[in-house]
């Protein structure tokens, strides 16, 4: 059975306080703006947002919300790259 990934929601509520979903999406987008983007980007990013973040908590959002979008068909992930397919 697939394990399902919870709601990028629900991790950031979870987890902090500082953080929104529209946060995490707009690092995503500003990242993506300038071209393919690795997981490892964008921690450091989230974790500015709400500096009482570790990196393995950073990861759990960025990976929910990166899952989320693949969903979409916004990004596509190939390889350990993140890219875009239209605007977030």
């Amino acid at each position: 059975m697939k394990k399902t990934m919870p709601s990028v929601q629900y991790i950031i509520d979870s987890l902090c306080a500082s953080v929104t979903v529209e946060c995490v999406y707009t690092i995503i987008e500003a990242l993506l703006s300038e071209g393919p983007i690795k997981v490892p980007e964008i921690l450091p990013l989230i974790q500015a947002k709400d500096r009482s973040l570790d990196a393995t908590s950073a990861q759990k959002i960025a990976e929910a919300a990166l899952s989320d979008l693949a969903k979409r068909g916004v990004i596509q992930i190939e390889g350990g790259l993140v890219h875009s397919r239209k605007t977030v």
